[in-house]
């Protein structure tokens, strides 16, 4: 190593830097693959692996070295790793040097986030509007028939008369059909969880 430590020198810096850079969840590694029992050379943020520098390559790693023909895996998913870890590796081989650069970036902050803003952003549309299935016909129909009972138009429904149009659909076995509350609370302008509340609020005073 002593013959490529200018090279070696370069390689430290540059996997401080990215791990710098990329923070806490970024492990970065340079691993002697002439070595595999004590492969670990250099390690930044460690903990996101709980590896330290002398300790030998995973399976996994050793297996990617092996298969490595374009000197790279870049931008992959670590299946086999307890974590969540999006990794690249380059190799260097040249001169007897057989050295790899892995960076391995723990996703599972971001994916909790990621699955909170898909949760915060998912909305319903006027297209949901449009019941697929043999039931389609049949609730948009039944709905006209209930807000025509009522005389008004949806903007001036209050709750009295939202009850009763959701016991006229109870009533005539709309509610039971497929995606049905979905549709009643988009023609509403109400949630699915207000038509559920509305339907236990109308058994209940049945059983009074």
């Amino acid at each position: 190593m002593i013959e490529h430590k200018d090279f070696y020198d370069f390689l430290e810096k540059l996997a401080s830097m990215v791990a710098e850079t990329f923070g806490h969840h970024c492990e970065v590694a340079i691993s002697d693959l002439n070595t595999p029992e004590s492969a670990i050379l250099a390690i930044f943020n460690g903990h996101v692996t709980g590896r330290n520098v002398g300790d030998p390559l995973v399976p996994q790693a050793r297996e990617r070295a092996l298969h490595c023909a374009d000197g790279y895996f870049i931008n992959y998913k670590d299946v086999k790793s307890a974590k969540s870890l999006k990794t690249s590796t380059l190799i260097f081989e040249k001169d007897g040097l057989n050295l790899a650069l892995c960076i391995n970036y723990d996703c599972e902050d971001l994916e909790k986030i990621q699955h909170s803003l898909s949760s915060f952003l998912a909305v319903q549309t006027d297209d949901d509007l449009h019941v697929s299935g043999n039931y389609a016909p049949i609730i948009e129909e039944t709905m006209k028939e209930a807000l025509k009972m009522i005389g008004k138009p949806v903007r001036l429904l209050d709750k009295k008369d939202r009850l009763k149009i959701i016991s006229y659909l109870e009533g005539k076995g709309v509610l039971q059909m497929q995606k049905s509350i979905q549709a009643v609370a988009l023609y509403l302008g109400i949630s699915r969880y207000t038509v559920y509340n509305y339907l236990n609020e109308l058994n209940n005073n049945k059983d009074v």
